[in-house]
Order: structure tokens, then C-alpha cells, then sequence
């Protein structure tokens, strides 16, 4: 009998060890999409567009910026005509930037829908000397660079 109860005892406290495991592990993922999520939130400029740098006569007297909001998983974002708001996602290194709302000004030049074309079509991105560079495969799209406070 006593064989028995420190069978189911040790049975217990065994499935019980694994069940925290695994709430643990749960946490864990949670809190590294977060992390990951909130790393690439905040304001930016946007520095590079398919190769080129941006340059006062691409953009006049506008800067041309991109706010993620992680928490949201919004964006909002303007290279130096319309306003741009929508929603983002992250997987791992994943990012989705869908469809948004726009302002319909009629802009000088066709650097917008450039820009909006290679948004569209980003599907990773890497965070390097605190630059946001997103990427379609291995090419890559777009420097985002932190704004100053």
C-alpha cells in the first residue's frame, strides 16, 4: 500500500513538473514576441529607398518618417506627400506591413509609389547598428534609421 501511494505521489509530481514546463515555455514565447515586437517600435526617418539614399530634392523640405507602434501593430508613414496609416505584423523576423489608409494629395513625383510598392513587398527585416533595414528574400528595401527624441 505504501508502495502504491508513493507510486502515485512521485506520478503526480512528475506530470506536474512537466505541465509547468510547458507554461513556462508558453511564457517565454510570449515574452519574446514582445521583445522582439517592441525592439522595432518607435519613430523613424527613412533613410534608403531599393538602394538609394534619400535626398532633399527626392523628398523637399518634408521629412520622410515612419512611426510603428508595437503595441498596436500599427503604422503611420510619409515620404514627404500623403499619409499613410495601417496595421503590421511580426513572426520571428517576419514583418507584413497590409494595406493602409492614405491621404490623396497628388505628389510631384513618383518616389511615393515607389516607396509604397517596396513596403508591399517586404517580408523580413533585421535590425543592425540600430538601423531598421527591411528586406524582400535578400534584397534589401528600406533603412529605417531612429528619430531623436
Amino acid at each position: 500500500m505504501k508502495k502504491a501511494f508513493v507510486i502515485m505521489l512521485l506520478a503526480t509530481i512528475i506530470s506536474s513538473c512537466g505541465s509547468k514546463k510547458s507554461s513556462t515555455e508558453a511564457k517565454k514565447e510570449t515574452v519574446e514576441a514582445t521583445t522582439k515586437s517592441m525592439e522595432i517600435g518607435g519613430r523613424y526617418t527613412i533613410l534608403e529607398l531599393n538602394g538609394k539614399r534619400l535626398t532633399k530634392e527626392d523628398v523637399g523640405d518634408k521629412i520622410p518618417t515612419m512611426l510603428l507602434d508595437a503595441k498596436e501593430m500599427k503604422y503611420s508613414t510619409s515620404i514627404g506627400c500623403n499619409q499613410i496609416n495601417g496595421k503590421f505584423s511580426l513572426e520571428g523576423n517576419s514583418i507584413k506591413f497590409m494595406p493602409g489608409m492614405a491621404t490623396m494629395m497628388a505628389c510631384p513625383n513618383n518616389l511615393e509609389s515607389t516607396y509604397l510598392a517596396a513596403l508591399d513587398k517586404v517580408d523580413n527585416y533585421k535590425i543592425e547598428n540600430f538601423m531598421l533595414k527591411v528586406y524582400q528574400g535578400d534584397e534589401l528595401k528600406i533603412i529605417f534609421q531612429p528619430m531623436r527624441r
